[in-house]
């Protein structure tokens, strides 16, 4: 198009030949505004960067992608103006239908390759692989902070007994009484510490493991 037609359009000098842009599969694609080729281009880097695709058939699916958009671009910004490029009328219906159409394409094929957001907010929120793997990271070092517990208590209740044994067999009956370390004693201690270590097990239990399950 020639300069004098700039005048009459109110859109960007457009390009009889067409302005080629390289797609993600290394078609090209041809655009009729220096616009175009920016918002497409833009696409292209945006898909490209934010996404790893490696599979062919994923490849030519954005590219068909990129170009859909780009026509929903380009048709919605003359439905906005009621005329394109070329400052010719247009029939709103039908490039109203188009727009609709070709939206319905787009989010298909944006779920089917999951750039969607449904998916993308899948893959980043509590049901991820990453997200899953964190907590479960989390809970193991939670739970060895409680067995590390249960070692400490297990390691001064035998130590406390020990020294209550020998205590025990070296002493008669007169220092064992005194001293309260009868057999009787004992045992009542070791019920003490049984109570403690089962104490630290409820309190994980109904303070963590309830809140995982609800977690789950």
């Amino acid at each position: 198009m020639t300069n004098h037609d700039d005048e009459l359009a109110p859109y960007e000098i457009a390009s009889d030949q067409g302005i080629p842009v390289a797609l993600p599969s290394g078609a090209v694609h041809f655009v009729i505004t220096d616009g175009e080729a920016r918002y497409l281009q833009d696409k292209i880097e945006r898909y490209l960067k934010d996404n790893h695709f490696i599979n062919i058939s994923d490849i030519q699916d954005i590219d068909k992608m990129v170009v859909f958009e780009l026509m929903i671009h380009r048709w919605t910004l003359w439905l906005s103006k009621g005329r394109d490029y070329f400052d010719e009328d247009i029939n709103v219906k039908q490039y109203a239908d188009m727009v609709s159409s070709y939206s319905t394409e787009v989010r298909q094929l944006k779920k089917s390759l999951g750039v969607d957001k449904a998916t993308r907010d899948r893959t980043k929120g509590d049901d991820s692989v990453p997200a899953l793997w964190a907590n479960l990271l989390r809970r193991g070092k939670e739970f060895g902070v409680m067995r590390n517990e249960q070692f400490v208590a297990t390691i001064t209740a035998f130590q406390r007994l020990k020294a209550l044994l020998q205590f025990h067999d070296n002493a008669d009956e007169i220092e064992r009484r005194e001293n309260h370390c009868d057999v009787e004693d004992i045992m009542q201690i070791l019920r003490e510490e049984v109570r403690k270590f089962d104490a630290l097990d409820e309190q994980f239990r109904h303070e963590r493991q309830t809140l995982w399950i609800r977690q789950q």
